[in-house]
Parts: structure tokens; sequence; C-alpha cells
């Protein structure tokens, strides 16, 4: 894998350029989360920043789906078009991210139906949209089966430690649930943090992993 991410990469490549927005999107989740734990600063644009490259990469990713579907309607193998469906859910997903986090960022002290309706619904959604394509990519992988064992595969991996990072932002989303609408107060922030954190930890490694990828046909050949 070492050899493979290291290998020289060409930027005007649709899965590189994939790859490193997947890289730098989590990083400033994590950043930005550590500064909220910490109380250093809000950490609030980082989120908003991060999300915009999350949405970036997922558009790249959408765009490899489409160019590998074109002979896809002839094709009996219902699994292939996971990919598609992957990041289409994901790409929903990021926009949603995006709505949320700007809104943290720009109207910070929302709260009442605004803040549920720019807040509290866009994470929880955004998160769902997030497992659903986390299912999709393990299909893929699998070859139409979620549940397959392929640790020597880069792809697998990929699959595998996204899904991890999809739950985690669902745990997330949950625990910021509402309990005082009026004082824009959530179930458990702490935990809501901690699992946005580990969340974004986890596909920092989905981009690394991916980048890794882009040169494995290369590296065996």
């Amino acid at each position: 894998m070492l050899q493979a991410l290291l290998h020289s990469k060409n930027i005007h490549r649709l899965e590189v350029r994939t790859a490193v927005a997947f890289i730098l999107g989590p990083l400033l989740f994590v950043i930005g989360s550590v500064l909220q734990m910490s109380r250093l600063a809000s950490g609030a644009v980082l989120l908003a920043v991060g999300s915009v490259l999350f949405t970036a990469g997922c558009w790249f990713q959408l765009q490899q789906a489409l160019l590998a579907a074109r002979n896809l309607l002839k094709d009996t193998h219902r699994w292939r078009w996971c990919g598609i469906w992957c990041a289409l859910t994901q790409s929903i997903g990021t926009v949603l991210f995006n709505v949320e986090t700007f809104s943290a960022w720009g109207l910070p002290k929302l709260n009442g139906a605004p803040w549920l309706l720019l807040d509290v619904a866009p994470n929880i959604l955004g998160s769902l949209m997030f497992l659903v394509s986390a299912i999709y990519g393990l299909l893929e992988v699998g070859h139409g089966r979620l549940f397959v064992l392929q640790p020597r595969h880069l792809g697998w991996w990929v699959a595998v430690v996204n899904a991890l990072g999809c739950v985690l932002f669902m745990q997330a989303a949950i625990a910021a649930l509402p309990v005082d609408v009026a004082e824009a107060a959530v179930l458990d922030p702490r935990v809501a943090l901690r699992a946005t954190l580990l969340g974004a930890l986890a596909f920092t490694a989905v981009g690394v992993l991916s980048l890794a990828e882009c040169s494995e046909d290369e590296i065996q050949s």
C-alpha cells in the first residue's frame, strides 16, 4: 500500500482529485471538531469549508461512476449499478451537510423551528444518506453481497472504512437530536463532537486508501 501511495499521481485524473478532496475535507472536519471539543475556537468555518470539499469529492466520484456506467444498460448484474447509487446518495448527503454546517457557521444563535429546519433536519437526513451510500458501497465491492472479506484489496478497505465513518456520523447525528428546541439544546453534545471527530478520521483514512488505490494496478503490473 505504501508503495502505491507514494507512486506519482496525475491530479487531472478524476480518481486522484476524488481522493485528494476526501483527504482535505475530512481533515478540516477533524481540526474543526478538535477546536470545538477543546473550546479554543468555534471551528464552524472549518466544518463548512470541509463540507464543500466533501461535496466536491462526491461530485468527482459521481462523474467516475457515470463514466463507468455507459454499458450498464446491457449488463444483467444489478450490483454494477451500486457504484452510481453509492455516489449519488453520498452526494445528496454532503449537500445536506453543506446546509447544516453553513447554518452553524453563519447563524450560530439559531433556535426554534429555523434551527430544526437548517441544522437538525439536514444533519439527520445527511447521515441517513451516508448510511445508504455505505450499503451500496459494500454491495459494489462484494459484487452484490453485503458482507465479504477481501483484506488484500484496497477497494474493500475503502468500502469498509467508509461504512465505519458513515456509522459514526449517524451516531453523531443521533447524539445531536434536540431535547429543547427553544434553547437549541441537544441530547449529548460531547458524544456528537467525539463521533464527528472519529468519523472524520475514518473518512480521512478513506481518502488516503483511495489515493493509494489510484496506483494499485500500476504497482502490481
